[in-house]
């Protein structure tokens, strides 16, 4: 090798030493399906989260973080893109992110371009964490069937009254563990996804324990370029499965339910009523109350919750007794939140603050930090799992990207006071949102239809005051942060029916008391062309001006 070839080398081999050293790594730590039912958030009063609270007294805590979308598949493209449905078309869990908008440039895909090694294990994009080469370096494991230690058909749905025994290993149980909730609500589901119990295994027998394992192992190794780290953990998301010993930690007499009110949905409009008492996501509060299951579920779902914890503990003490302890920085989040019976929902889905509404802790770097910040600070600001992609990349010095329709956090990170927009979106489905702003939460339905909460008063959201005189401008204001989808032209209610006419190509139906019409990813246009017929025919011969509208049910 010449002299020339060696000082080459030499420059290159200080250049990736220096970039190491300059620019830090992240640990991006995502939980799914998690609520405020951390310790502190105060979302529960049982709730054991110590590590996840210690992380928190260690960053700034952003108390009112809301998703893009309560759905795992819209909420996750936003943060790996950066941008809304409304901009992507994704708008439910078919399909990835990226049949929709293939030019996309994902954050991984950005730190990969400048310098960075992105690993990622489990449940990070949709698609239950499979490995997408576009995206990492490489790949850990997966989530395994639904994060259980179940394979094959061990977790298929049965029909009511059928019971399979699973001996394997250290397993031994008789599944549905609950009794069959799932058959009830869910005899067209492939998975008993709804479903809750003990298992007298080890951490390490879940995928997640894996996971967890898999990533302190690279905590744990010198690296030659700065690391991307992303862990998706898929507690505390159903089935409510974990260690027995995370059970334990809870008295099934001493559980608090969630406070409720009776005929809450009496003052919400039907699109709301509709996808608060169907099944899909899980199965139904009229059943879960009918068969005595409520306390055993919330139970089981703050076990789940406790075993994620000790996963984050364990990721945690790996990176603080690692090399890049001193020089990364650490975000933990969840995709959105789950309801438990309040306002008559399990699930999510929904446009109340159990299901958008999600915890997200940042903590900078050691020696990183930006000037003026204090460990265990919260912030109360609104902001969105969109700010990720945009907070991640100044956080890292990395090149902006104009396409990103998210801020970031920074100046928060620094001064939780800082001046910052006024609201912040979540989108359910086309056309439908909820809005956070001021102590207030105004929700529009693709109908027109609204609903309006005084948190101050109201936290719960129990009294609708969206028909109440006095509020038309606080409305209009709210409603001025709602984003709109160019590509669609008018959203019709007909009874339960749900009909989206583009702008260009064929219009679309959807119905909520069909199997999975919760989710609008089945179009049923092709299947009930009657109904679409008569829909389009009264649009015809009305023509009504507004966006979002209601055909009566006679004609």
């Amino acid at each position: 090798m010449n002299q020339l070839a060696v000082t080459i080398c030499v420059l290159l081999s200080a250049s990736t030493q220096l970039i190491s050293a300059e620019r830090p790594n992240v640990l991006f730590i995502s939980l799914d399906d998690l609520n405020d039912w951390v310790g502190c958030y105060d979302g529960h009063p049982d709730a054991k989260t110590p590590h996840i609270d210690a992380l928190a007294k260690r960053g700034v805590l952003f108390f009112n973080a809301h998703c893009v979308s309560p759905i795992c598949g819209p909420s996750r493209a936003a943060v790996l893109t950066g941008m809304r449905p409304e901009t992507t078309g994704v708008y439910h869990n078919r399909g990835k992110y990226i049949d929709y908008v293939p030019k996309a440039v994902t954050f991984p895909e950005h730190f990969r371009a400048n310098g960075y090694r992105a690993l990622a294990a489990g449940k990070v994009n949709h698609d239950l964490g499979a490995p997408d080469p576009r995206l990492w370096d490489a790949n850990g494991p997966d989530c395994g069937l639904l994060g259980t230690p179940f394979v094959g058909d061990e977790l298929r749905t049965l029909h009511p009254g059928e019971r399979q025994v699973v001996r394997r290993g250290k397993l031994n149980i008789t599944l549905p563990a609950n009794g069959g909730l799932s058959a009830i609500d869910r005899p067209n589901n492939k998975w008993n996804s709804f479903d809750w119990a003990p298992l007298d295994v080890d951490d390490d027998e879940f995928p997640d324990g894996k996971i967890a394992n898999w990533g302190a192992r690279q905590l744990g190794q010198k690296q030659d370029k700065p690391l991307l780290l992303a862990l998706g953990f898929y507690k505390p998301h159903q089935p409510f499965f974990a260690p027995k010993k995370y059970f334990d930690l809870y008295d099934i007499e001493k559980i608090s339910l969630p406070l409720t009110r009776a005929n809450d949905l009496a003052d919400v409009p039907p699109p709301g009523r509709d996808l608060a008492t169907r099944p899909w996501t899980s199965g139904t509060h009229r059943v879960v109350v009918k068969h005595k299951a409520w306390r055993e579920a919330v139970l089981a779902y703050l076990a789940t919750v406790s075993f994620a914890d000790a996963l984050v503990g364990k990721v945690i003490a790996a990176l603080d007794a690692g090399p890049l302890a001193d020089n990364t920085w650490v975000i933990l989040w969840s995709d959105h939140g789950w309801s438990l019976g309040e306002k008559e929902h399990w699930g999510k889905h929904v446009p109340w603050r159990e299901c958008v509404r999600m915890p997200l802790i940042i903590v900078p770097p050691r020696n990183h930090a930006p000037k003026g910040f204090r460990p265990g600070t919260r912030c109360n600001a609104p902001v969105s799992l969109l700010d990720l992609y945009p907070t991640l990349i100044e956080a890292c010095g990395l090149p902006k990207r104009v396409e990103l329709e998210g801020h970031s956090l920074l100046p928060l990170i620094a001064n939780p006071r800082a001046r910052w927009s006024e609201a912040v979106v979540s989108t359910i489905g086309r056309g439908s949102h909820s809005v956070f702003a001021n102590g207030w939460r105004y929700v529009r339905w693709f109908d027109g239809s609204e609903e309006l909460y005084d948190l101050e008063k109201d936290p719960h959201e129990w009294v609708n005051l969206a028909g109440k005189p006095g509020h038309k401008k606080l409305k209009q204001r709210l409603a001025g942060h709602i984003p709109e989808d160019d590509r669609l032209r008018q959203f019709v209610r007909h009874g339960s029916l749900k009909c989206v006419v583009p702008v260009a190509g064929a219009p679309m139906l959807f119905d909520y008391h069909a199997p999975f019409g919760i989710s609008e990813q089945n179009d049923l246009a092709a299947e009930r062309p009657a109904e679409l017929e008569a829909i389009l025919a009264w649009l015809a011969k009305t023509k009504p001006n507004a966006r979002r509208v209601t055909m009566p049910e006679k004609q």
